[in-house]
Parts: C-alpha cells; sequence; structure tokens
C-alpha cells in the first residue's frame, strides 16, 4: 500500500550535467501533487558547479541583478546629472513666500516633503497629471528624494484629506502676513466629473457647461497680495448665497476677523448682510438693481448721473453716486436668553448704516439695450417659425411671456413687443449697484470690487496650471487632499506671478544709483522686461530647466559644474535672489 502524501516541501540536492561537459550541483525543493500524481518543482538555486574532467566543486559567480553593468564594478567616476535651474526658482520661491514653512511646520517631515513634492511638479510641468511625475522625478531634485508612486500619493492624499488640523493651521499661517486690514474677495468655481463615487458630486450650475455633476471649490483671495489664503469644498448643486456663514466661520478660526470681504451679487441676501453685521466683517457685494429698494434709489436719483463731479477718475465714462441709508435686519437667535427671556429661535430686529453705491455707464446702457433687443428679435422670429413655448428654455420662455404678446390664428403665430414693458426694463440698463457697510466714497469701493474678478483669474490658473479641471480621485477624503496639494501649487504660481509683476514694473527705469543707470545695465533691463512681458510664467521656468548641473566623482575627487547662462538669464537670476548651486 502507498505512503499518504504528506504535502511536505522537500528540499533535495541533485546533480545536472551540462551539454558542455560541467555537472552543476543544484538544490530543489520539490511538493508532492495528489490530483496529478508527480512532484511540482517549486524552486531551483545553483549551489557550485564541477568543471569537466576535474572533481573539486568550484563556486559560480552571484546572479547580476537586472539593469547592472559588468563595468560597474571596475568603473572609478559615478556622475549624476540633475535639472536644476527651474527646480532652484521653485525652491527660491517655497522659501521666501513662507509656503513651504507653513506645511513643514504643520505635518511630519515625510508628509510636507510629498506635499511640496507634488505641488512643484504640478507648477514645473503646467499641471501635467501626476502619473508623470513616476519618471520626472528622475531627474528634477525634490524635496521627497525615496521617489513617488500612484500608491505613495493617493495614500496622502487620502491622510491629509483627514488631517484638518494641517489643513487649517496651513490657511492661518497664509493668514499671517495679511493680519492688517485684509481685502478678500470670496467666490465659487465648479469641477467636473464623471465619478459616481463622489457623493458630493450632483448636477448643479456647471461653469464649464460640460453637462457633468460638479463639486464646488469656494476660496478666499487675497486681493491686495494677490495671495490665495484659504478654501473649502461642497456639493456641487448648493447655491453660493448659502456659503457665506462657514466663510465667516472659518475666518474667524483663523484670526482674520478685521478682514474686508468682496463678493458678486450670487452672495447678495438679506440674510447674508445680516451675518455679516453680526459677525463684525465689513463687506462689499454686488446687489441687483432689480431689488425693490434699490431700484427705488435708482428711479430717486435719475438726473445726478450726468455731473463731471460724478465721473469716475480712473474711468470716465462711468459715473457714479453714494446713498448713506439706515436698514433693518432680522437675525435668528442661536441661543436662548435669561436675561431678556428670549427663546431659541426667536427673531429679532436691529438696525445698520448700509452705504449704497449706484453706478452708470452709458456705453453699457447701449450695449445692454442692443442685446436685450437682439434677444427679443431672436425669440419673435423663433415663435413665428413654429417653436412652441414649451420648447424654449426656462429663461428664454419666461422673457417670451414677460416682453411678448403672442396671437395665435389657426397653425401660425403672430408675435409683437410689449413696449410699455421692455421701456420699462431698458430704464434700469447701465445700471449696476454696489452695497458696503464701511466704504464711503463710490470710486474706491468700486476701485476694490474691480480687483476682485483677481480671483476670477486664479481660478482659471487653478484649472489650467495645476489639473484642477477634473477631479481625477474616487473619494471625498482623498479629494480634499489632493485639493490641499494642487491649492499649495497655486500659491507658489501666484506668489511667483506677482514677484515677476513687480519685476517688470522696475525694468528699465533709472533710479539713482550711477552702476545701475549706467546705459549698458539699462539696455539689459529692457531686454529682459521686452522677454518677460512675452513670455508666460509656464515658459518662463521652462526656459531654465535647461540648466543642469552635473557631480562628477571618484576616490580622490569631488567636481560639479552647471550649464552656462546669459547675462539676460544671470540678470533674473539675480534679481530673483535665486543661487544657482
Amino acid at each position: 500500500m502507498p505512503a499518504k502524501p504528506t504535502g511536505e516541501v522537500k528540499t533535495r540536492i541533485i546533480r545536472s550535467t551540462q551539454p558542455n561537459g560541467d555537472i552543476y550541483v543544484l538544490e530543489r525543493k520539490t511538493k508532492y501533487d495528489p490530483k496529478k500524481k508527480h512532484n511540482n518543482v517549486l524552486s531551483t538555486k545553483l549551489l557550485e558547479k564541477i568543471p569537466k574532467g576535474t572533481e573539486t566543486p568550484v563556486p559560480t559567480r552571484p546572479k547580476r541583478p537586472p539593469g547592472s553593468n559588468e563595468k560597474e564594478k571596475h568603473s572609478a567616476i559615478k556622475a549624476v546629472r540633475k535639472h536644476v535651474g527651474m527646480m532652484e526658482i521653485i525652491d527660491h520661491i517655497g522659501a521666501v513666500s513662507g509656503i513651504d514653512g507653513g506645511i513643514y511646520g504643520n505635518t511630519d517631515l515625510g508628509t510636507a516633503q510629498k506635499i511640496i513634492s507634488l505641488a512643484r511638479y504640478l507648477l514645473a510641468t503646467n499641471g501635467q497629471s501626476l502619473p508623470g511625475i513616476l519618471t520626472w522625478q528622475f531627474n528634477h531634485p525634490l524635496p521627497y528624494g525615496d521617489g513617488l508612486s500612484e500608491d505613495i500619493y493617493h495614500d496622502l492624499f487620502a491622510r491629509i484629506g483627514r488631517d484638518e488640523s494641517l489643513q487649517q493651521n496651513f490657511f492661518a499661517s497664509r493668514c499671517e502676513s495679511i493680519m492688517e486690514r485684509a481685502v478678500l474677495a470670496y467666490d465659487s468655481s465648479t469641477v467636473s466629473t464623471y465619478s459616481e463615487r463622489q457623493i458630493e458630486a450632483r448636477y448643479g450650475f456647471n461653469k464649464a457647461a460640460d453637462g457633468l455633476k460638479t463639486i464646488k471649490v469656494l476660496t478666499l483671495y487675497s486681493i491686495e497680495t494677490r495671495q490665495p489664503v484659504a478654501f473649502t469644498k461642497q456639493p456641487g448643486n448648493l447655491p453660493d448665497v448659502v456659503t457665506i456663514e462657514n466663510a465667516l466661520a472659518q475666518l474667524s478660526a483663523l484670526g482674520m476677523r478685521n478682514a474686508e470681504i468682496v463678493t458678486d451679487n450670487g452672495y447678495y441676501s438679506e440674510h447674508n448682510l445680516s451675518e455679516l453685521f453680526l459677525a463684525h466683517f465689513n463687506f462689499i457685494t454686488l446687489v441687483k438693481t432689480s431689488i425693490k429698494w434699490v431700484k427705488a434709489e435708482i428711479d430717486r436719483n435719475q438726473g445726478a448721473f450726468s455731473s463731471v463731479s460724478s465721473a469716475c477718475p480712473f474711468d470716465t465714462q462711468t459715473h457714479g453716486i453714494t446713498i448713506m441709508l439706515m436698514r433693518e435686519f432680522t437675525k435668528v437667535r442661536k441661543y436662548a436668553s435669561s436675561k431678556t427671556g428670549a427663546k431659541k429661535g426667536d427673531k429679532e430686529r436691529f438696525q445698520r448704516r448700509v452705504y449704497l453705491h449706484i453706478f452708470f455707464n452709458p456705453k453699457r446702457k447701449a450695449d445692454d439695450d442692443a442685446s436685450f433687443d437682439n434677444d427679443l428679435i431672436g425669440l419673435k422670429k423663433s415663435i413665428e417659425g413654429g417653436v412652441a413655448l414649451a420648447e424654449l428654455s426656462d429663461s428664454a420662455r419666461s422673457m417670451s411671456e414677460k416682453y411678448l404678446t403672442i396671437r395665435n390664428r389657426g397653425t401660425s403665430a403672430h408675435v409683437s413687443f410689449n413696449e410699455a414693458v421692455c421701456d420699462d426694463a431698458k430704464k434700469y440698463h447701465g445700471y449696476f449697484a454696489l452695497v458696503s457697510n464701511c466704504e464711503k466714497e463710490p470710486f474706491e469701493c468700486l476701485h476694490k470690487y474691480r480687483k476682485r474678478e483677481l480671483i476670477e483669474s486664479f481660478f482659471e490658473s487653478m484649472k489650467q496650471h495645476a489639473d484642477g479641471a477634473r477631479v481625477r480621485v474616487w473619494d471625498t477624503d482623498t479629494l480634499r487632499g489632493r485639493l490641499l496639494v494642487q491649492f499649495v501649487s497655486l500659491c507658489y504660481y501666484e506668489y511667483l506671478s506677482e514677484e515677476i509683476r513687480k519685476l517688470k514694473n522696475s525694468l528699465g527705469k533709472p533710479n539713482g544709483d550711477q552702476e545701475h543707470d549706467s546705459k549698458k545695465n539699462l539696455e539689459l533691463e529692457k531686454k529682459l522686461n521686452t522677454w518677460l512681458k512675452n513670455t508666460p510664467i509656464y515658459l518662463m521656468l521652462q526656459w531654465f530647466d535647461t540648466v543642469e548641473s552635473v557631480k562628477v566623482s571618484n576616490k580622490l575627487q569631488s567636481i560639479r559644474w552647471n550649464t552656462e547662462v546669459t547675462a539676460r538669464d544671470r540678470m533674473l537670476l539675480d534679481k530673483l535672489g535665486v543661487t544657482l548651486p
């Protein structure tokens, strides 16, 4: 009767004669397979060999690792080449801006190095997708030297996405430099996604108009320093107007109680004004001229916009006036009061002074009138051409019902314009209004509001230069971590952009210094200024990516050299404060 198989791995030493007559001594591990009824070879290891014609075994050389070169064993020189020009500029920006310090100071060293390395990659490559870093990092020095793989950075996103302390402390570090009277633009952008696992991705207003679900990213941006200071996200279907309370709470937590907040009309509501007053924040917000109390003031002051004194000094086509009003607001008590007997949820009224700044621009009125007429004429043609009201969009149908008179005659429709209603609508074309609790002068208020548009260019940079047009991750915590890395990269981009803007304003202008004001130096500065004006930030960085550092060493010495740079390039590096290794 045959023995039952034990299932154990057995190790045997065998000899195998090779075609050239050598005998290989092998260690072979096998395991019996009862189904197939034979031994499976698990591994074979060469121990030694006995050359043909001898009986004495000799050791074999160890197996060479993949990619190794036998010549390396005998090489006397070791050499390393890295692209350093662009990376030194980015490293300098990270240090002098305090961005890197804000990351290093609020998490462990390895996590900080990974965040900064990924952010620098996004800046250096103009927002290339992150898998590209797998090869890019081999010849570009990064703070995290152990190498970043997809598994590593996805794990990083999940961890830092859950680390709210890291995020808020970093935002606080961004706020430190603008604590004294900060003017912050507050606005949102939408990020589209195909993902079905992002629970915050919902159908709502999509600024890209690509028909996808979106996640809304809300950002606070310093319009004086041109730096983003904080962000948050929310489901894509929530309107902007409901987010202001959370923004106020976040600013209070970051110590920004003296900030002045500037928003567009998407954030205007009586409730939001009430919250801004109660939180003691200054504000400027665009308000719709169709609101009853604003329209009443326009009617009352239409004759005030023809005077020379009402013309804006920096935009003479725009005329403006300011009206101080006492307005009544309502607050809902969050807590009961034992002193007054007020209950939680009770509504209380209070009065505050507001400044309504009304502006009129005749060119804007002409454009609005032409657009209005064009829309109505187009609707008239469509309806008379057989398009039913039910087939129109909601806005087009509402406009048709308000401004057109439609008479159906059999299968055809006759459309005429309701001229009285059209004239009443046109009466308010060319007007826009701002509301503030602190700005008393109309044109200072307008100046600050127009600088709010800087946040729009920031959102454009987010999508174009930081790979922010798509979500690219699966769950909400991972997305939050990825957004933080993109945010850090955008902080680099905005800081460098502002430094270049300042530099362009100073180049080629005498300053009283004899050496600086020499003809040769001023001509070189003008050449540099021309180049900077015609070169985007990304292409400027790529220009310096050709600067390489080569380090060659042997047992006796180590020597390093860099790619040469032109006088113009050297001037730019010197003015930025960058020193190549």
